[in-house]
């Protein structure tokens, strides 16, 4: 390539890539942990100019994961395609997403492997190439006990990331795990108690689960009851249940885990709230 259209691509860069706009936009958006994914998939798409945005959480604890993607895909390729992932995902750092190995760093595919050796790699022959991805660049967030990657990919054909691109996502990088954590805050805030017990105890049946909740808002047994017009000793054996399930003794200990508990403690949020609330991007 010449000089002159060297500066030229890197000027179009420039144009195309504003920083600084992208974050006002991250916050503006005062996302919660439903909409979060849709502004993350437009403001990195922008950003580096990706195809397609992956956003996942791995429990490296129990080695799942969960993703979604910024655009609808093949439910049964995309099951086949994570599969596969699972499969593979130990045969390079780089897959696994671990934050000690990528720290505050963006990493690419191209850090790593060159064009021939890439194409050899099972994880690329039965995962990336078959849905046409071929360059990939990520960061990695630990929050809690799970990590957070967001993932910009390029379809066959186009150029790797520049290191300008690495180095913009990069510096995003900080602005996601900060909107990140404000979205969870602010998907707490919104929750119910019964909201609270339910996602962070998935043991309880629905009926515990309703049970609790008039014992979090200070109604008796017997008032329980009446209310729900079964005999006083179900409900008794109801709340010895909840009592075991959540590790409460008493009954002001329900209604104060009802108010205060963490509910993705034990697994990440993508897993506790539902595939509902994900709209076209259910996760897998």
């Amino acid at each position: 390539m010449r000089l002159r259209d060297q500066a030229i691509t890197r000027k179009s860069e420039a144009n195309e890539a504003d920083l600084p706009g992208e974050i006002i936009k991250l916050y503006e958006a005062e996302a919660d942990l439903i909409s979060l994914p849709e502004v993350l998939f437009a403001g990195v798409g922008r950003l580096i100019d990706a195809d397609v945005v992956t956003y996942s959480e791995f429990h490296h604890a129990s080695g799942e994961f969960r993703s979604l993607l910024s655009i609808e895909d093949d439910p049964s390729r995309r099951a086949e395609a994570m599969a596969a992932f699972a499969r593979h995902m130990n045969s390079h750092d780089f897959w696994r997403c671990h934050p000690a190995f990528f720290g505050e760093r963006a990493l690419r595919e191209s850090d790593f492997f060159g064009e021939e050796e890439f194409a050899t790699l099972p994880i690329a022959r039965e995962v990336f190439l078959p849905s046409r991805a071929r360059r990939i660049m990520s960061i990695v967030m630990q929050n809690e006990d799970y990590v957070l990657t967001i993932s910009g990919h390029r379809v066959i054909g186009r150029a790797a990331f520049s290191d300008r691109q690495r180095d913009l996502l990069e510096a995003y990088r900080a602005h996601v795990l900060r909107s990140y954590r404000q979205a969870c805050d602010r998907t707490l805030a919104s929750m119910t108690p019964t909201d609270r017990l339910r996602i962070a105890f998935p043991e309880l049946t629905p009926r515990q689960l309703e049970v609790a909740s008039w014992v979090a808002r200070g109604k008796s047994n017997e008032d329980i009851a009446t209310i729900l017009d079964v005999g006083i000793e179900t409900i008794k054996a109801h709340v010895k249940a909840i009592h075991a399930k959540i590790g409460a003794d008493g009954r002001l200990a329900i209604a104060v885990m009802a108010h205060t508990v963490p509910p993705f403690t034990r697994m990440p949020p993508l897993w506790r709230i539902g595939e509902k609330v994900w709209g076209g991007h259910p996760p897998v």
